[in-house]
């Protein structure tokens, strides 16, 4: 039987220079191993060890085989984070199945996530992919979601929860701009994006 993973071992399947052939073969091994029993100590579930092959798939165009793993990945029901289903959404995106990523999405929102990283995720993607409108409703949605975290935040997590908001308001403001709305009040909280700057 094999060692047991650690996280660390999970990032180093991915490394500067790697391939196609050897994403792919790094694929498929992550696949293997998610198929095996969980020895003990392991720090990855099947879960992530699906998650990350979806990743190695991605990286080489392959987004309709991502779609396959990163769809069992979510069967398992183990946890992921933010969420398993942020990363078979966005492979959906990439592999043009623009309704069954909406699906998902919507199914996510009635969940009311609690990690405000989920927002992030699924709004930058519709971002990346030119969905503005749906960007900004998701961004909306973390935003909300994150400053209301920050305000009841303790001494202890008061930064790190300030630190999300303040991402989230900062994606919500550069698609702000991107859709011509004019400031608000959220938006006055970050600085302006300089929307030249972005990659094309």
């Amino acid at each position: 039987m094999r060692r047991p993973l650690t996280s660390d071992d999970l990032d180093a399947t991915f490394f500067p220079g790697q391939t196609p052939d050897q994403s792919r073969a790094m694929a498929r091994q992550l696949e293997v191993w998610a198929e095996e029993p969980r020895p003990a100590g392991a720090e990855v579930n099947a879960a992530e060890l699906l998650v990350s092959a979806g990743e190695q798939l991605l990286r080489v165009g392959d987004a309709h085989a991502a779609v396959q793993v990163l769809r069992r990945a979510v069967a398992t029901g183990e946890p992921v984070e933010p969420d398993a289903r942020c990363y078979l959404h966005h492979a959906l995106l990439e592999a043009g199945d623009v309704d069954a990523a909406r699906d998902l999405a919507e199914r996510v929102r009635q969940e009311r996530p609690a990690d405000v990283d989920v927002y992030l995720l699924i709004g930058e993607d519709y971002e990346l992919h030119g969905d503005l409108r749906a960007a900004h409703r998701w961004l909306t949605l973390g935003a909300r979601r994150a400053l209301d975290d920050a305000q009841e935040a303790d001494d202890r997590t008061e930064d790190a929860k300030v630190r999300e908001a303040a991402h989230l308001l900062r994606s919500r403001r550069r698609v702000r701009q991107q859709l011509d709305m004019p400031p608000d009040d959220w938006d006055l909280l970050v600085p302006p994006v300089d929307l030249d700057a972005l990659p094309d």
